[in-house]
C-alpha cells in the first residue's frame, strides 16, 4: 500500500524558541510514523518577516522544512494560504494546520489520522488544546463560539474550530479550497467551518486533549480605556483586532445580515465606551 502524504502548514513570526519547540515535538511524532511506513510528512512554514533569526534556526535544525518568506504583512490567515498554495502543488492526502505555540501531546498526530480514517477521510478533524492549568483553550466550538469538551473515546461534531491543530483531508480541500484571503489574521479558521457546513461537509473534535497552548487573556487595546479613542480605533481596525469589514463578512456568512449589523454597532459602542463594557 502506498504511503499517505501529510502537508503540515504553519505561519510564524518572531517566536523562534516556540517555533523550534513546536517543530521538535512534531518531528518526534512524524518520524515515528514515517518509520512505520504508512505516512510521509512535509512541513511548509511561512516565516512572515521574522527578525529574530527564526528562518535561520529552522533551516539549521530542520533542513527539510519548506520555508516561505513573507514581509510581515501576511499575518496568520494569509501566511497559511501562502504555505497551503505551495503544499498543494504536491497534491498531498492531508493538510495539517499547526500553530507554533501549540505543543503536541504524545499521540496527537496518530489520533487525528485515526479519526480521519474512521470518518472515511471526508471530515475536518480538529484537535483540542489546554493551557498549563488544564483549562480548555482551543479546539472545536459550537456555532456561537463555546468550546466543546472532547469525548475521551469518540469524535464529537463541531460547527467551527480554532486553527491551532486541524487536519483537513484532500476530499475537503477539493471542495473548499484554502482559507479565504479576504481575512488577514483572524476569522479564517472559523470561516472555514462555516463554509464547510454550507457544503454539507462534516467537522469533528478528535477525542481527548491533544496539545497544550495558553490563551492570550490580555485586554485588547480597543477595549482598554487607558488608551485614547484614536488608539482604540487603530487597534480594532488592525489585522490583529476586529477589522470591521472582515468581522462583518464573517458575521454575515455565519449568522446573516441582521446579526452582522448588530455586531458592527456593538463593537463600535465597546470602542467608544470601554468603561461601560469592561
Amino acid at each position: 500500500m502506498d504511503q499517505m502524504t501529510v502537508a503540515v502548514l504553519m505561519t510564524v513570526h518572531n517566536r523562534k524558541s516556540s517555533t523550534l519547540k513546536c517543530l521538535s515535538l512534531l518531528y518526534q511524532q512524524t518520524d515515528a510514523l514515517k518509520r512505520a511506513g504508512k505516512y510521509a510528512f512535509s512541513v511548509y512554514l511561512t516565516d512572515d518577516g521574522s527578525t529574530d533569526g527564526t528562518s535561520e534556526a529552522v533551516g539549521g535544525l530542520f533542513p527539510d522544512v519548506n520555508i516561505i518568506h513573507g514581509d510581515g504583512s501576511l499575518y496568520w490567515n494569509r501566511g497559511m494560504c501562502e504555505a497551503w498554495d505551495v503544499a498543494a502543488r504536491t497534491s498531498p492526502d492531508f493538510y495539517l494546520w499547526l500553530n507554533d505555540d501549540t505543543m503536541l501531546k504524545t499521540g496527537a498526530i496518530v489520533a487525528l489520522l485515526e479519526n480521519s480514517t474512521y470518518l472515511g477521510h471526508r471530515a475536518i478533524v480538529a484537535g483540542t488544546a489546554e493551557d498549563r492549568l488544564g483549562r480548555l483553550s482551543y479546539g472545536g466550538r459550537t456555532k456561537y463560539g463555546r468550546i466543546i469538551t472532547p469525548d475521551p473515546m469518540i469524535p464529537e461534531p463541531c460547527d467551527i474550530f480554532n486553527g491551532n491543530l486541524v487536519l483537513v483531508p484532500d476530499f475537503v480541500y477539493r471542495r473548499l479550497g484554502t482559507l479565504d484571503r479576504i481575512y488577514s489574521h483572524s476569522f479564517g479558521d472559523f470561516d472555514y467551518g462555516v463554509r464547510a457546513a454550507k457544503k454539507n461537509l462534516t467537522a469533528v473534535v478528535a477525542p481527548g486533549v491533544l496539545a497544550e497552548c495558553d490563551r492570550n487573556e490580555a485586554l485588547p487595546k480597543w477595549r482598554d480605556p487607558a488608551f485614547s479613542l484614536k488608539v482604540r480605533y487603530a487597534s480594532i481596525m488592525g489585522p490583529k483586532g476586529r477589522p470591521f469589514k472582515e468581522q462583518f463578512i464573517y458575521d454575515f456568512r455565519a449568522f446573516g445580515p441582521v446579526r452582522a449589523m448588530l455586531h458592527f454597532l456593538s463593537l463600535n459602542l465597546k470602542v467608544l465606551f470601554p468603561m461601560r463594557y469592561k
